[in-house]
């Protein structure tokens, strides 16, 4: 998939007279600000509470729980994952 640059000219034409110029700032800003926060909620090191220490589904301590890593994405799983929720691949 292959985009030109009158494709992207179509997409900015569409774009303007859809919002308007005096909108096209806001919509920059609101996208950025969004793609911000996505980056710093991804780069969080520990996605666990603080408050947390027993899972509640096999009353183990979260600090005795094996996690699987994902070998294609290297995304961090459940022990009893099968498939892993972000790319799909079998474990």
């Amino acid at each position: 998939m292959n985009i030109g640059a009158l494709e992207i000219a179509l997409i900015v034409v569409a774009v303007v007279l859809i919002f308007g110029v005096g909108k096209i700032g806001q919509i920059g800003g609101a996208l950025g600000k969004s793609i911000h926060d996505f980056r710093k909620e991804r780069d969080k090191k520990d996605d666990l509470p603080e408050a947390i220490t027993v899972d509640s589904r096999t009353a183990k301590p979260i600090a005795q729980l094996e996690v699987n890593i994902c070998p294609n994405c290297s995304n961090r799983m459940s022990e009893n994952a099968r498939f892993c929720a972000a790319c799909g691949t079998r474990l």
